[in-house]
C-alpha cells in the first residue's frame, strides 16, 4: 500500500524532534582565552561638546603597555549624522570598528586592523587629541585618523 504524503512528513518531524531531545551533552570546543576587555569609556561629542579626555588617555595608555582595551567616541557631521569608532588595543595592535552613518560619504561598518596608533592634537585646541592610525588592514585604507 503507498504512504500518503502526510503520513511520511509527520514521520520525518517525529523523527527530528526525537533527535533534539537526545539526553547526550552537546561537546563545546574551548579555544584560546581571549583577555577581557578593560572599559576605558565612551563619549558623544556633539558641536565640540562631550570631550572625555580621561578616556582617551586611558586608551593611548593601553596602547603603550599593550593592554586590551576598548573606547567608543562617536561624532556627529555638520549635517547632524553619527560616525561612532570604536577602538580595541589588542596585543598587537589596535583593531577600529568605524560605523558610519553619514548621508554625504561611505555608509557602514568598516573594519580595520592597525599596527600603529599615534596621538595627535585636534586642530584648534591646546589639550585636546585625537589618533592617528597606520599600517592598517581591512576597510580600505592603510592609514586614517579618530579625530
Amino acid at each position: 500500500m503507498p504512504r500518503s504524503p502526510g503520513r511520511s512528513l509527520a514521520a520525518l518531524a517525529l523523527s527530528l524532534f526525537a533527535a533534539s531531545c537526545s539526553s547526550a551533552p552537546d561537546k563545546v570546543q574551548s579555544g584560546p582565552t581571549t583577555p577581557p576587555l578593560k572599559q576605558c569609556g565612551t563619549e558623544v561629542v556633539k558641536r565640540g561638546d562631550g570631550y572625555n579626555g580621561a578616556a582617551r588617555e586611558c586608551i593611548w595608555q593601553a596602547y603603550r603597555s599593550h593592554e586590551p582595551s576598548e573606547f567608543t567616541t562617536t561624532r556627529y557631521t555638520i549635517e547632524g549624522d553619527p560616525v561612532t569608532y570604536r577602538l580595541e588595543v589588542t596585543l598587537t595592535g589596535v583593531v577600529v570598528v568605524v560605523n558610519s552613518k553619514d548621508r554625504y560619504a561611505l555608509r557602514g561598518v568598516f573594519r580595520h586592523e592597525c599596527r600603529n596608533l599615534e596621538r595627535i592634537m585636534q586642530e584648534g585646541t591646546e589639550d585636546r587629541f585625537g589618533f592617528a592610525l597606520s599600517a592598517c588592514s581591512g576597510g580600505g585604507a592603510d592609514r586614517f585618523a579618530v579625530p
